[in-house]
């Protein structure tokens, strides 16, 4: 918990050091800096949790950045802006399901589950999903009505089970990326859903029942139809393949991209997930007839035991992934098995011959680092044994903060966040293995210093003093952390004076809106290319006051 430290204020200007001036901040003085550089600063607001949609609404504001923060202002960085909330869009949709369910249930009878997926702009903005459930419109359909902010979203549409009607129920619809306006009717009107239907080659011995079939999104992995859980006979001989049918109603409503086939097996059983796509095995277009094979998929999986350990040989009790890269004959084939290890660091799994990742993450015990191993193995009765993984001590990062004129930073908050990865596609994500994130660290400032045990990896850093003291995060974006076994990050910090943002928060009708949390997020320019952002940082956190005036202190510029 963060403690009272020192405060910022000031009488004069000679109170402050180079570089700042004593300004007047909401009835206070306190010294700010006289330059900034915070182009593309983005603001969100959010007020208190709506009761309508039961969730806190976010709303992204536009704002000339460069404007409000000039390079240099030798009055200092003070600027007043109001924020104004925009008037929300005001969803007004009408769905008509076409088909016959469960016999002779029509499908305008099922009610809909409805969620607005908001698409964020940048990278590291928060994602937010607004949700509603349909009523029937009285002429054979379903209606739904929403208030949500202004912006892109992804559409999902789940149907319900209605009345007794649980197994035979319309698929899902996904309408990817639409811009929703102030004002928007949607009217969703889908003809009966095409069937993807034909039969799936087994090999001997292996049996499939209760395995799940159905089709996904490539964008995002929503579920798009229904789920066939599989059904067969007694496996054959080994060596002779069974045939297996499999039967899904799904939409496709976005043609320009081809969805994936997706089969599972049964939660627990050591075989993958295997995907196809769709437009690869629709020959001219036809879902009907189609005939699907895992015959590439005959091998046994096979036991793998290994024990997790330091440096010394003593067992670490962690946390284990372990993420196929390449099955054998089955590029698009995936396995994924998360478990922990017992007291004596042991692990075991049954795994499908092929490449692995095995990832290790230490459970309860920070002065330990999370570890990556490849592992590979062809098929074999016999045990894949004797693993080791070797678990290095944790990183430190350490550092001192000292005030801008050279005071005592204690009490504020110190926070070390992963840094987010790259965007993958979500067949990319399933095949390729992502190394672990490494686990977030947070400390307080006590005489100025602090340390904090750290995994590997980059971290998003900031210096979060108590609110109310008038002095602005201080943040270091992609600050790296070396994979070197118990490797020490120094770093030596002073804390800038603030460039500040204040004003008053306005809902859309104009009234002050009072205990609404003002977020600030900054560009991060990309090392691979210069000049580019491609994600974004928070820089500031504050509340408005009850009667919605806002103080928000900044870092005038962020850096490496």
């Amino acid at each position: 918990m963060s403690e009272a430290g020192p405060t910022n204020a000031c009488d004069t200007s000679g109170d402050c050091g180079v570089g700042a001036t004593c300004a007047a901040l909401d009835g206070q003085r306190a010294c700010v800096s006289t330059s900034a550089h915070l182009d593309g600063l983005v603001l969100e607001v959010r007020p208190r949790p709506s009761h309508e949609l039961g969730v806190e609404v976010s709303h992204l504001l536009d704002i000339d950045a460069g404007g409000a923060f000039p390079p240099h202002d030798a009055g200092g960085q003070v600027r007043r802006l109001d924020l104004n909330i925009p008037a929300p869009a005001r969803v007004d949709a009408t769905l008509r399901i076409g088909g016959s369910y469960c016999g002779d249930i029509a499908g305008g009878q099922f009610p809909v589950r409805v969620e607005l997926r908001r698409i964020a702009p940048v990278l590291g903005l928060p994602a937010q999903t607004y949700s509603t459930f349909s009523e029937p419109d009285g002429s054979g359909g379903q209606t739904f009505q929403l208030a949500i902010p202004t912006g892109d979203y992804h559409i999902y549409l789940v149907p319900q089970a209605y009345g007794s009607c649980s197994d035979d129920i319309p698929p899902p619809i996904f309408l990817p990326n639409q811009s929703i306006p102030e004002v928007w009717k949607l009217g969703v009107t889908a003809e009966p859903p095409a069937v993807l239907q034909g039969s799936l080659q087994v090999p001997g011995g292996v049996r499939v029942d209760g395995w799940r079939l159905d089709l996904v999104d490539p964008l995002t992995g929503s579920v798009i139809s229904q789920v066939d859980r599989l059904e067969e006979p007694e496996p054959g001989e080994p060596g002779t393949a069974t045939q297996v049918a499999f039967s899904v109603k799904f939409y496709w409503a976005d043609q320009k991209k081809s969805p994936l086939v997706r089969l599972r097996p049964r939660d627990g059983e050591p075989r993958p997930t295997v995907y196809w796509e769709l437009a690869s095995i629709a020959l001219q277009g036809s879902t009907g007839n189609l005939d699907l094979s895992l015959l590439q998929l005959d091998a046994a999986a096979r036991r793998v035991e290994g024990r997790t350990e330091d440096v010394d040989g003593n067992p670490v009790l962690s946390a284990i992934r372990i993420q196929s890269a390449d099955i054998e004959r089955a590029p698009t084939a995936a396995y994924r098995l998360d478990t922990e290890t017992d007291a004596n660091g042991l692990f075991r799994a049954d795994l499908p011959p092929g490449e692995y990742v095995i990832f290790a993450q230490p459970i309860n015990d920070t002065t330990k680092a999370k570890a990556m191993q490849a592992l590979k193995f062809p098929a074999g009765d016999d045990c894949y044994c004797g693993q080791s993984v070797i678990i290095p001590e944790a990183g430190t990062l350490r550092g001192r903060l000292l005030g801008p004129a050279g005071e005592l930073m204690d009490g504020a908050g110190v926070f070390a966040v992963p840094s987010p990865g790259e965007v993958k596609t979500y067949l990319g994500q399933v095949l390729r293995p992502e190394p672990l994130l490494p686990r977030q660290a947070s400390g307080v400032l006590r005489n100025g210093a602090f340390s904090l045990g750290a995994d590997p990896g980059e971290f998003d850093f900031s210096v979060r003093p108590t609110p109310g003291s008038a002095y602005p995060w201080l943040v270091r974006p992609r600050l790296a952390v070396s994979a070197a076994d118990a490797a020490v990050t120094e770093l030596d910090l002073t804390m800038p004076y603030p460039a500040v943002l204040q004003g008053v928060v306005r809902d859309e009708s104009g009234a002050r809106l009072g205990d609404a949390t003002v977020v600030a997020w900054l560009p991060v320019q990309s090392d691979a290319a210069p000049g580019t952002a491609t994600r974004v940082i928070q820089i500031g956190e504050t509340r408005s006051a009850p009667d919605g005036s806002y103080v928000l202190p900044l870092p005038p510029s962020t850096s490496r």
